[in-house]
Order: C-alpha cells, then structure tokens, then sequence
C-alpha cells in the first residue's frame, strides 16, 4: 500500500515539536506495573493459544483424520505434485491448490466419498444390498486405474479436450460422451466436460424439477476422474479460468488472443451456442474425423515411426480387403497381433485411418464439434471408432467403459426397487413355479422414431415373440408410447407391468431419470426383446452382454447372448444368437466385441502400469 501522506488525515498536530525535549518518566513503579501486565497478557494469549490449537476436540479430530489419511489412504490420495505429472489442475481431482509469495503449494486431496467398486443403496432408499447386487454387472480392478496411456506420456504440457454434446436423444449423447472420455485418456489430455444444459427429450416437469444436466448427473465422473491416473477431468468453468481468461487462447484464423463471449466462464443452464461457436474459433477442430469413413488407430508406443506402422498396416490390408462374412461366428482373438485384429475391425467398410498426426499433438486443445448441418457428429461407439495396436489396452478400454461409466447409484438403486417389486409381483403369481420370480422383459420404441420398419402393431409384436416368451409370464414393458389400448392383444397373453405401475418405488426421483431407469428394469429380464436401430435398445443388449460374461452364462466365450432378441423382423431377431463383427451403420445395434472377454490381460496390464 501508498504510505499515507500529510493530506491523507494523519495528524501531525500531537507530535512534539522538534526542537523540545521528551523527559523520560521517573516513575519505577509505573514501569514495574506496566511489565507485570504485558507479562500477564503474553502468558494468557499464549494459554489460549496452546489450549485452542493442541487440545481443541475439533483440531484433534482434524489431525487424527490427517493421521488416518496418510496411514491408510496414502496411496490413494494425490497431491498436486503428483497431478503436475499428468499435467492437471482439476477442481475434481484437487481441491487444494494455492499459490502465495510466488511458492506454488500443495495439500492433500480428499477422495470423493463414493465408492465405484460395489453398490449400496442405503442412502437411497434401499433395497437391500442383496436385492441391489443384482444390478452389478461392473468389476472393481485397482491394478486397472494405474494404467496410462503411451501417447503423449513424456509431455509436460497441458493439453485439453473439449467436445460438444449430441444432439440426439440421451442414448445418442450417451455414445458420444464415452468416445469422448475414452479419446481424452488414449490422448493423454485433460478432458473438459460441458456446462450443464437442456437434453432433448430430458426437460419433464420444468419448473417443478431440474431440467439442466451435466454428465455428473448420470455419471459419478467425479470419482472416475479421481481413481485413474491416466485421466483427468475439469468442468468447463474451470477450463475457461484457467486458460480462456489469462489470455492462452487465441483466434486461429487472426492470431489475435479471443477471450470467451462477454467474458463468461460459468455458462451452466445458458445457451451454450455463443460457447460452441467460440471454442470452434480457438482450437483444432478435425472435421475429418468421422465415424463410418476412418477409425482413429494409437500405436503401443510414442512417436511418428510407430504411427507410420499403422498406416503400413492399414495398406498392406487394402491388397486384400476382407469382408464381414469371414468374421460371422469365427471371431479373432482378443489377444491376437494387432494385424489380425484390425482385419477384422475394418471388415468390408472402413478404408482409411484417422491420424493422431504432429500437429493435432501439438495443439493445446482439440474440439470435436457436434453440428448436424455440416454432418459433424459423434453417433458411434467408441469400440467401432478407437483401435489400439496394444491388445491390453484396447481390452483396458472396454472394462474403463464397463466399469466406470455405468450409471450412478441413484439410478441403479431406484432401478433395484422396482426389479424387486416386479419378481414379487411374479413369484406371487406363481409361488410353486416360479420361485426366483423371473420376468420378460421388452423395449417398444414407438414415439417420434423415424425407422418405420420398426413401428409394429401389438399382434405383430406378439407373433414374433410368442415361441420365446410364454404365455401368462410377467412381462416388464419399457416403452415412450403413453397410451395403453395399444398393448391390448399383448396383455391378452402376458401380464404386462410399466415403470409407472410402480410410482411407489420412486418417489423423489427426477423424472428425467425414468429412461436410464427403464433400461436397468428391462436389462434384467430373462428374456429381452429390443428394437432394432434404437440405441436405448442398443445398450440394454450390452447390459446384458456385460452380465451374460460375468454368469458365464451359454455362449459367453463368443459373446453370444441366448435369451436376447428382436422383435421387428425376422431379418434381425437373431442377431445376437451369433457373434457378428462390426457392421455400419455402428449405431443400429451394440456388438459382441464391446463385452467378449475383455477381462483378459488384466494381469499383464498390472505388470505394465507398475
């Protein structure tokens, strides 16, 4: 600060002058006295002092959970020296990072108190968790969150991803996100994730309950972020703060620094086109990345040489194209060379490889656009999209996907109530016989769905499915078709239940959950019937891929899922009775290569990531 001067208002007037003497006082009781009290103050303040910091309940809790931290969760708990290595400064890795006198300082990170490894609904209404376990189709593999990706590894610099939503339906978004994430960590960059927003079909009841989403809605990122070493996750705020408003983002066609749309950094529940528009005018936007016309390969190593392998690879292939038919039931294995695995990914339709080349390494943010007019989106798997000349990793991949992008416990356990609720309604009907209290279960796609082969009528639905699923059963029906005359001839023959049969069982929840939540339920029919092109069909198959390999259920080596169909044509019905490779269009149906095996390795990978 200034030091004031005369003008400022200090008082020169009670100073003595300069030329008179100050006599010192004589008086050696007063001296006495005015020592005896400033040695009472200091020993009081001291006391005081001494009592608050040491002996305090509050501080010795305090330093008994640091005590507990750092005995039992030393090694989980990262610090921001240790994010500096993966290039990170995350509000939802660290919740401390402060910087004073110049000296950058760094405090223990406190672990998100949810738990990825199991479920437990008791903080949501239950049920149980022998009832809830059922719904458990992910491992917990801590060798697996050690795991880093080789691709830019070495580098010290911070490097984002940032991406616009789908524009589709949830399942559509759903897709996309997963690409996403599993990019940002095959890439080594810090994943930056959209502002909370409107999600078509997602905005029931507005003004009753929240209508704006963020991925941490659906998802528990924040934990996922916080586990894996390899991956490091910022809301867009925070990206914007740290980068946007220090002036590290410029406008690649002039050069000139370009600081966000009036100089906003939170942007939750706010048209985000003013963002998208501006984050496409600072960052490499690769427009050539496009799911169908080239797969985005990552070599096992660093480097230029080691993608020119790739690209070597992808042109020895084009001498002999293979096609789909060589794959139907025989598929490769999924340890085998990195050659045989990419014959098959590329069967009969991708010709080219998408390039992680120098300059998108270099650059400090790559954004991948959703914009339908231009035919810029994301709708693809990202097993279809992604390949990985590492077997392990590619296998890695698909458990991250598994394991921790699955839905949050809200959503599961609210799934897990009404699944209960809907083997008591079976089992009563029939105690002697049906014991487990075991349901059928459909997905019926009707609403605004532009795949009119698909829009059956009832008796249709019923003379495809009637062979495999018996009369009378308890059949759970996920459906956005509101009016029930139409499942008439269907109820004639089955005792049809719906989601909101059992309201009871989800009181308090956001309605906008319904969807995941009818995709849970039907996922854990004994027999499924989905619809073919639907996505929300599509995942229900891969649930139940997912829980078929955990059972080691009849087919599971190949991927094969017995009891899983479709009801719209005879064409499709039996699609998943075989193993099939990839086929185009992706987002039609989930394959077998998202679920088969992928649980090999894991012990080489653990090698690895020591």
């Amino acid at each position: 600060m200034t030091p004031p001067s005369p003008s400022s208002g200090a008082s020169l007037g009670n100073a003595p002058p300069a030329n008179r003497r100050v006599s010192p006082s004589t008086n050696a009781s007063s001296q006495t006295y005015l020592l005896f009290v400033l040695t009472c103050l200091f020993v009081t303040m001291t006391g005081n002092f001494l009592h608050h910091r040491l002996l305090d309940p509050h501080n010795i809790h305090k330093h008994s959970m640091r005590q507990f931290e750092m005995t039992h969760l030393g090694g989980h708990l990262k610090s921001l020296d240790e994010e500096k290595k993966k290039t990170a400064t995350s509000k939802l890795q660290l919740q401390a990072a402060v910087a004073k006198d110049g000296e950058e300082k760094s405090l223990p990170l406190q672990p998100p108190v949810h738990d990825l490894a199991g479920l437990s609904c008791s903080d949501h209404g239950g049920p149980s968790n022998d009832l809830a376990n059922e719904m458990i189709y992910w491992s917990d593999i801590p060798s697996d969150d050690k795991f880093v990706s080789p691709i830019g590894a070495n580098s010290k610099r911070r490097r984002y991803l940032t991406f616009e939503p789908d524009g589709g339906g949830f399942n559509n978004i759903r897709m996309s996100m997963e690409t996403m994430i599993t990019m940002a960590h095959a890439m080594n960059r810090i994943l930056v994730m959209p502002p909370s927003q409107g999600m078509y079909l997602l905005r029931k009841d507005r003004g009753k309950q929240r209508v704006h989403f963020s991925f941490d809605d659906f998802y528990h990122l924040e934990q996922v972020g916080y586990e894996h070493v390899g991956l490091n996750v910022i809301s867009m705020e925070e990206f914007l703060q740290t980068e946007a408003m220090v002036g590290n983002l410029v406008n690649k066609t002039t050069g000139a620094v370009a600081f966000p749309p009036n100089n906003r950094t939170n942007w939750d529940g706010i048209d985000p086109k003013p963002l998208k528009e501006y984050l496409r005018d600072v960052t490499v936007t690769p427009l050539d990345w496009a799911p169908g016309s080239c797969l985005v390969a990552f070599p096992s190593d660093d480097g230029k040489e080691h993608y020119d392998e790739l690209n070597e690879m992808m042109k020895e292939l084009k001498t002999n194209f293979p096609k789909v038919q060589e794959f139907i039931d025989k598929p490769v294995p999924v340890d085998a060379q990195a050659p045989e695995r990419l014959r098959e990914t590329v069967a009969g339709q991708v010709k080219k490889l998408c390039v992680y080349d120098e300059k998108m390494q270099e650059a400090p943010v790559v954004h991948f656009m959703c914009y339908h007019k231009m035919r810029v989106r994301f709708l693809t798997h990202f097993y279809a999209f992604l390949f990985f000349e590492d077997w392990k990793q590619d296998l890695w991949t698909k458990r991250f996907v598994r394991d921790h992008l699955r839905y949050s416990d809200e959503i599961q356990c609210a799934a897990a109530r009404v699944v209960a609720a809907i083997r008591d309604r079976a089992r009563s009907r029939d105690p002697n016989g049906n014991v487990n209290g075991e349901f059928d279960s459909f997905h019926i796609r009707r609403g605004d769905f532009q795949y009119k082969n698909t829009r059956l009528e009832a008796d249709q639905i019923y003379e495809n499915v009637k062979d495999e699923i018996r009369e009378n059963t308890t059949v759970f029906v996920a459906t956005d078709h509101q009016g029930k005359p139409f499942f008439k001839n269907l109820q004639d023959h089955y005792d049809l239940v719906f989601l909101k049969d059992f309201k009871h069982e989800l009181e308090g929840v956001n309605t906008n959950y319904f969807g995941m939540i009818d995709q849970l339920v039907a996922s854990r029919g004994r027999v499924f019937f989905g619809c073919y092109h639907s996505t929300f069909s599509g995942f229900i198959f891969r649930m139940r891929g997912y829980h078929a390999q955990k059972d080691k259920a009849e087919g599971w080596e190949n991927g094969v899922l017995r009891n899983s169909y479709y009801y719209s044509g005879a064409n499709e019905k039996l699609l998943y009775q075989q193993y099939y490779p990839l086929r185009a269009p992706y987002y039609s149906r989930e394959f077998p290569t998202s679920w088969r095996d992928i649980d090999k390795g894991i012990e080489e990978l653990s090698i690895i990531s020591k």
